[in-house]
């Protein structure tokens, strides 16, 4: 009688397992069916704005946007395996008129990562997010990016921009600057609650200047050796010294 029931409680189990499984894989079915759009729901109003359609379903799908002048899409495929780590994890691609990044997007508890191998960013696509900047139109190059966020930290982050450049003018401390800057690097490296940008030299041997991101402020240090490709700088210090610093919200450049 024992026997009995024990064979009639595992197949019991295994029959709830299958039904919880079929139950498992309809919902996802259908989540991954449905459209696009809905995530316009769950995104900030303040970035809902800047898109302007919707397609293809939250499996596979893309937006348009349009900030200013400037128009872009952004595409995604979702990678189911990622589940198995309790994690979202998407192949993105960002596209523009002169701009292409293809990444991978991670989202998970308290924390997300953002992987890009390689890209190319162009200036003209910073444009609307730093306005009182000039910058001249050579293209940015990504190379094994890997930006980190979880809770407040970034440790993690590391990666490598390398850029042309040329003639720049920007605003610091309220004051117009100019700048005939040489090939550059700029490294990418995460220190518990600060995301550290070191602008260098093409050959990464030279500092030139740090830019320190810790919460929604940035904070700026300019070397001598940096302000001596400013054609009015007449300053006079060690090369490596540093001559100007300045903080300031990120959303104030």
């Amino acid at each position: 009688m024992l026997k009995k029931t024990t064979n009639q409680e595992d197949k019991e189990a295994k029959a709830y397992n299958w039904v919880l499984l079929a139950t498992v894989l309809l919902v996802f079915a259908l989540l991954a069916q449905m459209p696009a759009r809905i995530i316009a729901n769950f995104v900030p109003k303040d970035i809902r704005s800047l898109c302007t359609a919707w397609g293809g379903t939250l499996w596979t799908g893309q937006v348009n946007t349009q900030l200013n002048n400037l128009q872009g899409q952004l595409r995604w495929s979702f990678q189911p395996l990622s589940l198995l780590t309790l994690k979202l994890a998407f192949n993105v691609e960002l596209l523009t008129g002169s701009s292409q990044i293809p990444a991978n997007v991670v989202l998970g508890l308290g924390g997300w990562q953002i992987k890009a191998s390689q890209g190319q960013l162009s200036p003209i696509d910073l444009q609307p997010l730093l306005s009182s900047w000039q910058l001249p139109n050579n293209p940015i190059m990504i190379s094994n990016l890997n930006v980190v966020k979880k809770g407040q930290n970034w440790q993690d982050s590391q990666g490598v921009l390398t850029w042309q450049a040329g003639a720049i003018d920007y605003v610091l401390n309220g004051q117009r600057q100019h700048l005939n800057l040489p090939p550059v690097a700029l490294k990418l490296s995460g220190q518990q609650q600060s995301l550290i940008m070191s602008l260098q030299d093409e050959a990464q041997t030279v500092n030139l200047a740090t830019f320190t991101i810790t919460g929604a402020m940035i904070e700026s240090r300019l070397t001598h050796r940096l302000l001596t490709y400013a054609p009015n700088y007449r300053g006079v210090a060690e090369p490596d010294a540093i001559v100007v610093t300045a903080s300031q919200p990120l959303n104030s450049l």
